[in-house]
């Protein structure tokens, strides 16, 4: 919504495009003060049909912006949660199931990573011994596996 009030340079408010010497009495109003009056009073109107008080208007729009502000910060943290993530970046824990991709096919699988005493790691298609790399397919990213559907 564009504001209808200004502050001058010693910081006092005024409406917009209309000076205070141009409502003293005496003063001729001019069509266009006129109109930025009758413009001002429509607006007031709107807001006092909303049977808002000024207190409850500021807790509305805090309210908003908490709200929206907690839901976007949510809303990146499950994208953050459940993204691929490039195995040049990070790598699994040990022994969860993950999703895998291949840079070198199409599909997704489920897989685990595992880490040798030698602290080599690879990737393991769900219960199988050979690793990924035997079959010729090589993981470029993972992420995490969602939740197992509970019903309630």
């Amino acid at each position: 919504m564009e504001r209808l009030t200004q502050r001058d340079d010693q910081g006092n408010w005024c409406l917009k495009g209309v000076k205070w010497d141009q409502l003293r009495a005496g003063s001729t109003i001019t069509k266009d003060v006129a109109e930025k009056l009758y413009g001002a009073l429509c607006k007031l109107r709107d807001y006092e049909n909303t049977d808002l008080s000024p207190e409850e208007v500021e807790r509305v729009n805090d309210f908003s912006k908490s709200q929206a502000s907690r839901l976007m910060k949510e809303l990146q943290e499950e994208r953050e949660k459940y993204r691929w993530i490039p195995v040049t970046e990070k790598l699994p824990k040990p022994e969860g199931y993950v999703l895998v991709s291949f840079e070198n096919a199409t599909l997704s699988d489920i897989a685990r990573y595992e880490v040798d005493e030698n602290g080599n790691g690879a990737f393991y298609p769900g219960d199988e011994d050979e690793s990924y790399i035997s079959f010729g397919l090589f993981v470029n990213a993972w992420m995490p596996l969602s939740e197992v559907y509970r019903e309630k």
